[in-house]
């Protein structure tokens, strides 16, 4: 039985609202202040050269290096904080995690995002969590691969039998961790897929754990 329980955070903790705002709105408005152009004009020219990098790349993740590139004069912290409000934490999440440290298990969070983006969309939850990884940040991984998750236990000193992770992308948040050794479960709030290891919420997965799966 898993000792820990690791959580992705976008999609799994967090809406991926607060992210689409930041990249997808905050970044284009300004680009159209900066450059003296119109905001759909604007959008055009920062996701085509979002999709010129490309997700495979480390700069993808990295908010300062589009600032740099688009010569936009604001500090990365300040563009965050502009969109805190946009922040959502799901309905079951504080429940869920609480619970499940008063089980006794370690909490902890691994995610894709950058470390600022974790820092910032879970500052009201952090006391939950004894660490937190970033694996752009920490690992310079550009996905979280079997390798990922293999340097989380080693970080966290834990076979990966001990470690179950949670998240809502079937590849990188499923099969990756079965690869490395982890136990995990695929959360598919949508309900588009079915199966022993799919779960809707996350109450459903703290039911499941507690129940011993």
């Amino acid at each position: 039985m898993p000792e820990v329980i690791s959580f992705d955070m976008d999609g799994t903790l967090v809406s991926p609202k607060y992210v689409d705002r930041v990249w997808m709105e905050g970044i284009p408005e300004l680009y159209a202040k900066r450059h003296g152009v119109e905001l759909d004009n604007a959008k055009e020219i920062v996701i085509g050269e979002y999709l010129k990098i490309g997700s495979d790349r480390l700069e993808w993740y990295d908010l300062g290096y589009w600032l740099e590139k688009f010569d936009l004069k604001i500090d990365k912290y300040e563009l965050l904080e502009m969109y805190r409000s946009e922040i959502e934490v799901y309905p079951e999440v504080e429940e869920v995690l609480d619970s499940l440290r008063d089980a006794g298990y370690e909490l902890v969070v691994t995610s894709n995002a950058a470390r600022e983006f974790i820092e910032m969309e879970l500052d009201g939850l952090m006391d939950r969590f004894s660490r937190v990884f970033s694996v752009t940040s920490d690992f310079r991984d550009v996905k979280k691969s079997p390798r990922s998750y293999i340097l989380v236990c080693r970080a966290l000193g834990r076979k990966p039998l001990e470690v179950l992770h949670i998240g809502d992308h079937y590849v990188y948040d499923y099969e990756a961790p079965i690869e490395a050794g982890l136990d995990a479960l695929f959360l598919d709030r949508m309900g588009n897929r079915s199966g022993p290891e799919v779960v809707v919420d996350l109450r459903e997965a703290a039911d499941r754990i507690l129940n011993g799966m």
